[in-house]
């Protein structure tokens, strides 16, 4: 989806370095839009689905990130 692609797109511009959960929601929604309180971890969900587990990681209390080196297969 659009909004997966954004945060994808979020993740990639900055490899190894973690974004907040606040940070990708500026990233994906307009000021005006509602924003659900999971809606970024649904999203990380199904890019880690698509993906592999191991493309998107979460370092616990501070964010989402993608690993420099890409996951052996």
């Amino acid at each position: 989806s659009a909004r997966e692609f954004a945060i994808l797109h979020a993740l990639l511009e900055r490899p190894g370095l973690p974004l907040s959960r606040a940070q990708l929601e500026q990233h994906v929604y307009s000021w005006k839009e509602e924003v659900d309180s999971n809606a970024i971890e649904v999203h990380i969900h199904a890019l880690r689905r698509k993906l592999g587990a191991g493309w998107i990681l979460n370092l616990r209390g501070v964010g989402y990130y993608v690993p420099k080196q890409p996951p052996a297969p």
